[in-house]
């Protein structure tokens, strides 16, 4: 009794509020990309790009992976998630895998990702997901489904990128009630007025959401740290973060702030075996390409 009870509460309570987080609703990944309150769909240039921009894994140089946990959202451990991301770089084009889990254990999202990407001039960056869904409800159903992401990202002048996506262009479906999974399209553009600062304007929208507007600030300095902050609209949220490297290993940390949720944290650990190189090519990589 307890334990319906329980799930009758948590669904109230997550079909009462403006950011549902059931039936694989967009939720932001990453601890970089939270701290930046989810603008991240024009710069995108680590593995969790296969979040926000499929295109962008094809900016990557150097293999990398990326773990990312949030463990009480909120400070509701049923909502916890957590994240692994894979990008293989190779002369094809960049391969890339993900996963992500949801919940706990009377109700679970599972979802799994395939990726590919490539670029044209390395000034127009493509790609495509293909996702596996997973959902189980204790002691009543699981149900399976696929969809697709597409994305692409473009360097327009040397200081600035455009990126657009579309998670699940498909419409695809889930159960036998046919629950729509979240279909939502971001478009943005990311500035760099010096290689150590990214400026991030993005919209978003949910279909079954109002228009959210983002933006984003991420200023690196000493080359071993990073500062970043940043708001949003629908609903109003609040962000802010801090980024560690040292060699191949970033250490990533967010406080985000939800107006109508309260705070809630995040953290992760990259690794890019480019490591410092890597971390000079990124800064670099956008100026580089319109030299001759």
């Amino acid at each position: 009794m307890c334990k319906i009870k329980l799930i009758f509460l948590l669904f109230i309570y997550l079909i009462s509020i403006k950011v549902s987080y059931s039936q694989f609703e967009n939720i932001d990944i990453g601890a970089r990309s939270t701290a930046l309150s989810g603008a991240f769909t024009s710069l995108s240039n680590n593995s969790n790009a296969l979040f926000y921009n499929p295109g962008g894994l094809a900016q990557l140089k150097f293999r990398e992976f990326s773990v990312s946990y949030s463990p009480a959202p909120y400070g509701m451990t049923e909502l916890s998630t957590s994240a692994i991301t894979f990008a293989e770089p190779t002369k094809y084009g960049v391969f890339g895998l993900g996963f992500k889990n949801y919940g706990y254990e009377l109700y679970r999202e599972l979802n799994a990702i395939v990726n590919y990407s490539n670029n044209y001039d390395n000034k127009i960056f493509y790609g495509v997901n293909l996702n596996f869904y997973h959902l189980s409800i204790k002691n009543y159903n699981t149900a399976n489904s696929i969809g697709i992401d597409a994305g692409v990202l473009a360097y327009i002048t040397e200081f600035m990128r455009f990126g657009f996506m579309g998670k699940n262009l498909t419409g695809s479906t889930i159960g036998q009630s046919k629950e729509k999974i979240a279909q939502v399209y971001k478009t943005g553009l990311s500035f760099q007025p010096q290689e150590n600062f990214n400026i991030l304007l993005e919209v978003e929208k949910d279909v079954k959401f109002p228009l959210s507007f983002r933006a984003g600030l991420e200023y690196s300095f000493m080359d071993y740290i990073d500062l970043r902050g940043g708001v949003g609209t629908e609903p109003s949220i609040y962000s802010g973060g801090i980024g560690i490297n040292y060699d191949v290993i970033q250490l990533d940390y967010s406080l985000h702030n939800s107006v109508d949720l309260g705070l809630t944290h995040q953290v992760g650990v990259t690794v890019n075996f480019g490591g410092k190189k890597a971390r000079e090519m990124s800064k670099d990589q956008l100026k580089n390409s319109f030299k001759k």
